[in-house]
């Protein structure tokens, strides 16, 4: 037979919820929470998690020497076979256990039918928890066509688990299509000749990608939404460059502010300089003159030369998408969107502008031939944060763009993974579309909350160990987990693992290593990112 140890057997029967007791002397003794047990019926077996252990108390409240009640969490069913293996595992609970059934620690075997299922295309990604010979296993085209979410608190392994996913993805499908945005430069040595690095100094993210509300925003920052005069003259200006386009001046009037067509900024500084020369009174010109002034900076500045620079004209659209999409792959399928060097006024922006377009193509993109795309964000609270981030432009223009990928995304082939460390200050919305969650150590008592009420299954047992939980632990519920499962994560080497976020102060301050030629060359990638 397989069936594990019996460890007591069941005292009551509620919903989804067990009790069962057990004699402290025997089989109950290997119970831990997080373990599963295994409860088998007439007709087949049932499959819990045991949520807490505790002793029963005797007389007077003391706890009694003999009995232990185990409280559990029922989470699946499956079929019975002749030789008492499981067979196909269901989630949910139709045929109910009866008081005094056997309650028995589930076996390798009973795990290994329901962590890795063998009729679906899966990666491995560890260890289930109190089976280190039972592979825990995802399904793929559910966890990326469904989105995920990858949560925990710094120094949790956050980036390692997302190394390892992607690691695991590209070892199988050496064809795929996968965007990272990257704002701490994490992950660049960790993918080696797959990967293809987008930064500033090699970025060209053309200024008429951006749309109206997008180039306001670079221009007006936060006072965008105090100087409506001011975006209207910006707007109005930018239509008229738009249409003094080589291409927009075919069809003038199909062309908005949004319209995605080169147009030249010596033709938006000239609308403006003309709109000056036709007013009188010096408050009217004041607007005119910020704006152009703003121009003039971003112009100049070698900092904002992958944006606003006047060779970006004969950028070509396609080479910008085939580029970030990696059409074709050409040996690197995956795209590191480096935003560490783009300056924080706009990093918004460029965070927007990059999920619209991924968004844009997909959209448009012929449903019979189009190529699913994984758009991973790390960070994610800082560009989509809950109650809109306080107002600023930037951020309702990114928080809107990375809502539509969560919301409509699948429908055309783009899948959204959402890395966060702060998931409490994540927009509700957006993480509620993530149908598989990943959740490491969380220790912050609001975050714990939120995750809790965010975990897409009934799992809120498994959430109660997330502060307790080690370094490359994960709780992972969802459509891609088969079963709610608690997971030793694989170690990658260390040539594959993002970089550490913290620096050793102890190893850096050593010895005297860093002298005035280190100074000059920071100043100088400072100064000039684009020629370093």
């Amino acid at each position: 037979m397989g069936v594990g140890q019996t460890i007591g057997h069941l005292t009551r029967v509620t919903g989804s919820r067990f009790t069962a007791h057990g004699d402290r002397e025997g089989g109950i003794r290997e119970a831990r929470p997080g373990r599963m047990v295994r409860i088998d019926t007439v007709d087949g077996a049932v499959l819990g998690f045991i949520a807490t252990v505790g002793a029963v108390d005797g007389a007077g409240g003391a706890p009694a020497a003999g009995p232990v009640a185990l409280d559990i969490a029922a989470v699946g069913e499956a079929e019975r076979q002749d030789d008492g293996q499981l067979g196909t595992v269901r989630r949910g609970v139709t045929r109910y256990p009866r008081v005094g059934d056997p309650v028995a620690m589930a076996t390798d075997r009973d795990m290994a039918a329901v962590f890795a299922p063998p009729t679906e295309v899966t990666i491995p990604i560890g260890q289930v928890y109190g089976a280190p010979e039972v592979r825990a296993h995802l399904h793929l085209d559910d966890m990326l066509g469904r989105h995920f979410a990858v949560l925990g608190t710094t120094g949790a392994g956050k980036s390692c688990t997302v190394a390892l996913l992607l690691h695991k993805i590209l070892a199988d499908f050496p064809h795929g299509h996968i965007v990272v945005l990257d704002p701490h430069a994490e992950y660049q040595g960790a993918f080696g000749d797959q990967c293809h690095i987008v930064d500033p100094a090699g970025m060209s993210l053309p200024y008429w990608l951006m749309t109206g509300e997008e180039l306001a925003s670079v221009f007006l920052g936060a006072r965008v939404h105090e100087s409506p005069a001011e975006v209207m003259v910006l707007l109005d200006a930018l239509m008229e460059a738009k249409r003094k386009s080589p291409i927009g001046s075919r069809k003038p009037d199909e062309i908005s502010v949004d319209t995605p067509i080169p147009y030249r900024l010596s033709d938006l500084r000239k609308v403006l300089d003309d709109q000056v020369g036709n007013l009188n009174r010096a408050e009217n010109v004041r607007p005119y003159l910020r704006l152009i002034n703003r121009l003039d900076t971003l112009m100049g500045d070698p900092r904002y030369a992958f944006m606003f620079s006047g060779t970006l004209m004969r950028i070509s659209m396609v080479d910008v998408i085939s580029t970030l999409l990696r059409m074709p792959t050409d040996g690197a399928p995956l795209t590191l969107v480096d935003l560490s060097g783009v300056p924080s006024e706009v990093v918004e922006v460029v965070v927007s502008l990059f999920c619209r377009m991924v968004f844009d193509f997909q959209l448009f993109a012929s449903m019979d031939r189009s190529v699913p795309v994984l758009f991973v964000c790390e960070e994610a609270h800082r560009y989509a944060p809950a109650g809109g981030g306080g107002g600023s432009g930037a951020f309702g223009a990114t928080r809107r763009a990375l809502g539509r990928i969560a919301k409509e995304g699948r429908k055309y082939g783009l899948g959204l993974g959402l890395i966060s460390q702060r998931p409490s200050e994540l927009d509700p919305e957006i993480l509620s579309q993530c149908n598989t969650v990943m959740a490491l150590r969380l220790s912050n008592d609001r975050d714990l909350t939120y995750v809790r009420g965010a975990l897409p299954d009934d799992a809120g047992d498994l959430a109660g160990v997330l502060p307790a939980l080690g370094m490359a632990e994960a709780v992972v519920v969802g459509a891609a987990a088969p079963m709610p499962m608690r997971v030793n994560l694989d170690l990658l080497p260390a040539n594959q693992q993002p970089r550490k976020g913290a620096a050793s102060f102890s190893a850096s301050w050593d010895s005297e290593a860093w002298d005035r030629s280190y100074v000059e060359q920071v100043i100088g990638r400072w100064r000039y990112p684009r020629q370093q």
